[in-house]
């Protein structure tokens, strides 16, 4: 399917390949100068093999931990040493991430000086989000942009909730920004700099505690928000603040919100993804409706496959509407017919509402997967 693409350029539908840069293909009201302009933090789709073998060493290590944790014969001794391998995995992608900085040294001070200066608040903020993938010429992604998904988004200037699936957290990192990007373009030629929502996702803070300062500065500054997603011994009340911070942000359609809801659970491959959902998410939509007449959520289906410089798919499902009605909640299908979800509060509402999300995301996984 990936012959002669050149002669289907003028055919958009999900299955091209789309370059990073062809943000242009967008049906929007103008080009801006965007579109040309080149990012200083393309420098993280240029992974070299050396950081990416380091990355999945340690991603196969943790692996293995968690195998061998879920056993029954766990002795002391075997738990020292699995947590030693923990902290020699860990080790391996803070090596990583000192490999991408030296490689790509001029670039990462560029972006770090950049950031630095801009707050989230600025216009520059958006558009800077919206450069990336720029010069990335090489690189491609799957997308179904035909269906308008990203510019009705952008046109409404609502809060939305992402979810993703979370197969491949080492590619899953890279493909967020990548909608993003295309996301916070649409804003810019809807002219909506100023007031469009600023991109915020939930991440384990492990994401953050493996990188230098001066990257975490990066990563904090571009709307990743840090929060206890460990398997064992989880610190709920840790994650309060930050969660009671972006649900107010949120309500005042100051962000929107990425959210991975399988969260670590990704790893546990024999799952199914309704297994692995975590409540969080649902708990978060609750939390919205105590202040927000509706949710907004949309689906993104996530997959990869074997093709050179193919960065994988990405499907945007149908917005999903949960609305707050009489201390009731509602998923509205239609006008004229909502879905009760159950009464607000209660874990038969959360219940429902995880199935629901459950159902919207496998679907746009199994559409992200090309034939």
């Amino acid at each position: 399917m990936y012959n002669n693409i050149t002669d289907r350029n003028n055919l958009i539908s999900f299955g091209i390949r789309i370059k990073l840069s062809d943000k242009g293909l967008l049906n929007l009201p103008q080009k801006t100068d965007i579109l040309y302009s080149p990012s200083p933090m393309d420098f993280f789709y240029k992974e070299s093999k050396n950081k990416k073998r380091l990355d999945a060493l340690s991603i196969k290590i943790k692996e293995k931990i968690r195998e061998e944790q879920a056993k029954p014969d766990n002795s002391d001794i075997k738990n020292k040493l699995l947590n030693k391998s923990y902290i020699a995995a860990n080790k391996l992608r803070t090596v990583a991430s000192k490999i991408l900085v030296v490689e790509h040294l001029g670039s990462f001070y560029k972006s770090f000086k950049l950031i630095k200066k801009m707050t989230p608040a600025s216009p520059q903020y958006i558009e800077e989000w919206a450069k990336i993938g720029n010069s990335v010429h090489n690189k491609f992604i799957d997308m179904n942009i035909e269906d308008g998904k990203i510019e009705k988004i952008a046109k409404a200037g609502d809060s939305h909730i992402f979810i993703l699936n979370h197969d491949n957290p080492e590619k899953d990192k890279f493909v967020y920004p990548i909608f993003n990007s295309f996301l916070n373009y649409a804003y810019t030629a809807f002219g909506k700099q100023n007031d469009c929502p600023r991109p915020n996702i939930l991440v384990s803070e492990n994401v953050i505690n493996l990188v230098s300062k001066k990257f975490q500065n990066i990563y904090k500054k571009m709307g990743l928000i840090p929060v206890d997603a460990s398997l064992t011994d989880r610190n709920i009340d840790k994650n309060v603040i930050p969660v009671k911070y972006l649900i107010a942000k949120f309500v005042h359609k100051k962000c929107n919100l990425f959210i991975f809801p399988e969260g670590n659970n990704s790893i546990y491959k024999d799952k199914t993804l309704e297994e692995k959902f975590q409540p969080g998410v649902a708990k978060i939509i609750k939390h919205i409706l105590d202040s927000k007449d509706s949710v907004k959520v949309v689906p993104l289906g996530l997959s990869y496959h074997n093709v050179k410089n193919n960065m994988g798919s990405i499907h945007i499902g149908d917005t999903i509407t949960l609305r707050k009605i009489d201390d009731n909640i509602y998923y509205i299908k239609d006008a004229e017919t909502p879905e009760l979800m159950g009464k607000s509060g209660t874990r038969k509402s959360t219940r429902n509402i995880i199935k629901l999300l459950c159902s919207k995301l496998e679907d746009s996984v199994t559409l992200s997967k090309l034939e």
